[in-house]
């Protein structure tokens, strides 16, 4: 009985000065209510709410800010669903305690979610952020764009990768896949995949490497493939292919003059016959280029030579050939060190080589035949060739005639752009009929302007184009695993 009035008396007192004790008598500071138990916990009021969003079945209304309950049902759906666990009125709604179950992500993972309304992110006008060890690695902005690293994302970018000075940016690697990386759009697309290098120091935009050689001659194995216009591709078997194109245009190419002095060029291609990078003795060519300042010996001046093929053979110093060249203001279908020839087939099938001739200048040529009428005739050249042939004192036009019957023998006069007389020696009166062959100096061909496009008259052995170099070559090696290049 005296402990009882004594543990009454001790709560009396506590309660008088505003604190409760319950369990001891050592109240911490700024404590209102204090329970010790070395075995027994505090039993919160048990309800079952509905949702998080209705205040029954505690009430009555308005409850207090603040108030904990234990929730002992299961009931709503989606956000303003409840589950069982401890909640408190925030004023507004039911809120869980962190440790409620189904309310929070847990560490181990998580069962029983609804996909579409629990979700890990913010519900506010917030960004999102991953970190490790306090250290950002991840934000997905408020608008949906998606940063890998630190820094801003690109304008119209979903995903934003940003990689640090020795990192690199995305790594995808696959033992069995046939497709490493696939990427795909349908509508108002440019560029499915885009790769640029914007190094001040230059770079590579894009490399695409298939490590090993063809396995057999069945196999076909390509560095680069691209397809245009289609979704079907041709390949050659058993061969091990740089780059392949295929599409209306195959391969488009465009390159950019390097400066005064400097020869560049669109593409260059090479076969390296003995696969030794240290060497350039195969075959090569240059497409859509420019040779500048070449020199070649003595007095010659330095000049240019434009061009839109050069391809060599390259076992010799005349097996080279410029096609679509424009050579010191003279412009060329071919120049080249070797002779100009065409091919026709022998009763055999053979390929047999036919010459043509070539000379010194630049000239015109046509043949005919005429007939002396009274021991002459004038023979009208035709008006096209009239117009761009140049005929002066300086430049006659060389004719030839041969008498295909029997007179006194002929000579030629009058001769002009327009046309030439024959007429019989020593005034005869023969009427025999003749072949004949004109030879003359092309004209220049005249812009619209009144300019030279290309000159021709007073061409005669005009200094050429000396036959190109191979390009000297760098060997670097692509580290598959690291990718870098060495």
């Amino acid at each position: 009985m005296k402990k009882i009035l004594f543990i009454t008396y001790l709560f009396t007192i506590n309660c008088m000065l505003g604190q409760v004790g319950i369990g001891t008598t050592a109240i911490e500071n700024g404590v209102e209510l204090q329970i010790e138990s070395n075995n027994r916990g505090l039993l919160i009021p048990r309800v079952a709410l509905t949702s998080t969003l209705l205040e029954l079945p505690v009430g009555p209304s308005p409850i207090a800010t603040g108030i904990l309950v234990y929730n002992t049902a299961t009931a709503g759906i989606g956000v303003t669903g409840v589950t069982p666990g401890f909640y408190y009125w925030s004023g507004s709604s039911w809120i869980a305690l962190r440790s409620t179950a189904a309310q929070n992500w847990s560490l181990t993972g998580n069962a029983g979610t609804s996909p579409g309304t629990q979700y890990l992110g913010t519900s506010d006008n917030q960004n999102f952020q991953i970190r490790t060890n306090a250290t950002l690695r991840m934000t997905v902005e408020n608008d949906g764009q998606v940063i890998v690293g630190t820094g801003t994302p690109q304008t119209n970018t979903l995903t934003t990768i940003n990689a640090g000075a020795t990192q690199v940016g995305l790594f995808v690697n696959s033992s069995n896949s046939a497709r490493t990386i696939r990427a795909l759009n349908a509508t108002n697309t440019q560029f499915v995949i885009d790769g640029g290098n914007l190094d001040s120091n230059g770079g590579r935009g894009v490399i695409g490497i298939s490590a090993n050689l063809a396995a057999n001659a069945t196999s076909t194995v390509m560095g680069v493939l691209g397809v245009a216009g289609r979704t079907t591709f041709t390949e050659l078997p058993g061969e091990s292919i740089g780059t392949s194109g295929q599409g209306t245009t195959g391969i488009f190419a465009r390159g950019v003059g390097k400066g005064a002095g400097v020869d560049y060029n669109a593409a260059y291609f090479e076969y390296d016959q003995d696969d030794n990078t240290s060497t350039s003795n195969g075959p090569f060519a240059r497409i859509a280029g420019k040779d500048v300042n070449y020199f070649t010996s003595g007095s010659a001046a330095a000049r240019d030579v434009t061009y839109g093929g050069y391809f060599d053979a390259n076992t010799a110093t005349t097996d080279f050939v410029f096609v679509g060249a424009r050579n010191n203001g003279t412009s060329y279908k071919v120049l080249g060190g070797g002779s100009l020839s065409t091919m026709i087939k022998d009763d055999e099938g053979n390929n047999r080589i036919l010459h043509a001739t070539e000379t010194p200048e630049i000239l015109f040529e046509d043949f005919g035949t005429g007939k002396l009428v009274n021991g002459e005739a004038y023979i009208t050249i035709d008006k096209l060739l009239s117009k761009h042939i140049y005929v002066d004192e300086k430049h006659p036009m060389k004719i030839f005639i041969q008498l295909e019957g029997d007179c006194n023998g002929v000579f030629v006069t009058e001769k002009s752009t327009n046309g030439f007389k024959v007429k019989e020696l020593n005034n005869g009166k023969s009427n025999v009929s003749f072949s004949w062959n004109l030879v003359a100096n092309r004209a220049d061909t005249i812009d619209d302007d009144g300019t030279i496009a290309s000159k021709h008259v007073d061409v005669r052995f005009p200094i050429g184009p000396k036959k190109l170099d191979p390009e000297k070559q760098v060997v670097k090696k692509y580290d598959i695993k690291g990718g870098e290049i060495k």
